[in-house]
């Protein structure tokens, strides 16, 4: 099922130089070391409205230590929840994903068997959009991912290519869970008390 998002800027110019609204969407017992990344990146101007589309389609990438940035992984693979995927390396090629195993039934999993045994980071998508890379995986070690349809919304400047975030930054958020039902989102962006 997709949700629609729309939203709108009740604004003024002056409440947003230079000023983007960032979304994100925050996996379940987030590491201190997880690097977090803006979801969507909405650049709205005083009165429009921006939309975006949310479907729960989660694909799994890997890549070498910090090489990702947020980039597109050559061997991302959907995954669905419950399911588990390994990453292993024939001829001693790049890590490729194949189907492994299955997990508890909200998570997804991508497990290192990779030969030679070196360190990988996992990264997580929703919508081919990057979510978080759980960074330096090590050998028969599993990255499992699970999240609650919850967007955590943030007026921030936009951010350089391959920035990310921390689990702290979650704190400085206005959160929005939606309902199992939910088809469509109106979001309203206003400035109260100067924040």
């Amino acid at each position: 099922m997709t949700t629609q998002f729309k939203v709108n800027y009740n604004v003024t110019n002056d409440d947003m130089p230079g000023k983007t609204v960032l979304v994100f969407l925050k996996p379940q017992s987030p590491q201190s070391d997880y690097r977090l990344h803006a979801w969507q990146v909405l650049s709205g101007a005083r009165g429009s409205t921006e939309s975006f589309a949310y479907e729960e389609v989660i694909s799994a990438g890997n890549s070498s230590d910090g090489a990702n940035d947020g980039k597109s992984d050559a061997d991302r693979k959907p995954v669905l929840p419950g399911q588990l995927l390994s990453a292993a390396s024939p001829s001693g090629l790049s890590p490729l994903l194949q189907p492994a195993a299955s997990l508890a039934p909200q998570q997804c999993g991508v497990i290192h068997q990779a030969m030679p045994a070196g360190q990988f980071d996992g990264n997580w998508y929703v919508n081919d959009k990057p979510v978080v890379t759980m960074p330096q995986v090590d050998p028969r070690m599993a990255a499992s991912f699970e999240y609650l349809p919850n967007f955590y919304f943030m007026v921030a400047t936009p951010p350089m290519v391959g920035q990310t975030y921390i689990v702290q930054n979650f704190s400085d958020m206005a959160q929005y869970t939606m309902p199992v039902t939910g088809t469509g989102v109106d979001v309203a962006l206003n400035r109260k008390q100067d924040l």
